[in-house]
């Protein structure tokens, strides 16, 4: 596998926990996306998915980011949870002018809730919205949405059908444009405090590998306790460069 076109990481990088485990115990603050972007090619910005970056963040990102790092943010939760992809032209379009002076902004990431069940004309009339000049990703919380009529959706806006591996949905991939997106939330009770097993992460790496020609991965952990996503990730990023 090319390995310019595998890009994996982790959901964030600011958490305490990771001080010893990841970062050494001198590098604090803002330090911490250096030192993380010296180590990975991409994030995924959770942040964005509660409140709008400042203008700070978004320069303090820019300054610190080289301009062949990818950058992903997740969109914010006005659009997805409280809107529900309804009515939301006005919110969509404050995150999006907010998120677009980002220089390595490559892809945004849009959750939408476990409560709302497979709705095809709601989805397509949001992905009608999106703007264009970054690549867009929808990941599904209901089990309702894995079918052909959604895939087929997204396939049509050149939109991701975000796969994931999650302990009570379904974790097939469906790849829908030439950018593949796979979320890792963790298994068992704990999600998040979850350390996938290296069987798990070569199972994973099989199955994404027939989808792979052509195709651009993103690929985040979001197990973040303890710095498993870390680890998780650069675990995987060797399996799949090494192919």
């Amino acid at each position: 596998m090319n390995p310019g076109t595998v890009h994996i990481g982790t959901s964030g990088w600011t958490y305490g926990d990771w001080a010893g485990a990841f970062y050494p115990q001198g590098v604090k603050g803002a330090e911490r996306l250096t030192y993380y972007a010296e180590r990975f090619n991409t994030v995924e910005v959770n942040a964005t998915f509660y409140r709008l970056p400042t203008a700070g963040m978004v320069a303090s990102w820019n300054r610190r980011l080289a301009p062949d790092f990818r950058l992903v943010v997740k969109g914010a939760r006005l659009v997805t949870h409280l809107k529900r992809l309804k009515d939301c032209e006005a919110p969509l379009r404050a995150f999006v002018e907010r998120v677009r002076p980002l220089h390595t902004l490559r892809v945004i990431l849009w959750q939408l809730p476990p409560t709302l069940h497979k709705d095809v004309g709601r989805l397509t009339e949001f992905l009608a919205m999106l703007p264009d000049g970054v690549r867009h990703a929808v990941e599904f919380r209901h089990e309702s949405w894995w079918d052909g009529e959604v895939a087929r959706t997204l396939e049509r806006h050149a939109a991701a059908f975000v796969a994931i591996s999650h302990p009570r949905l379904p974790d097939a991939v469906l790849p829908t444009t030439d950018l593949l997106y796979v979320r890792f939330h963790g298994l068992g009770e704990r999600l998040y405090d979850y350390d996938y097993r290296s069987e798990e992460l070569a199972a994973w790496s099989a199955r994404l590998a027939p989808h792979l020609e052509g195709r651009r991965l993103y690929a985040f952990f979001n197990n973040d306790l303890r710095a498993n996503a870390v680890r998780n990730a650069q675990a995987l990023r060797a399996l799949l460069t090494e192919r």
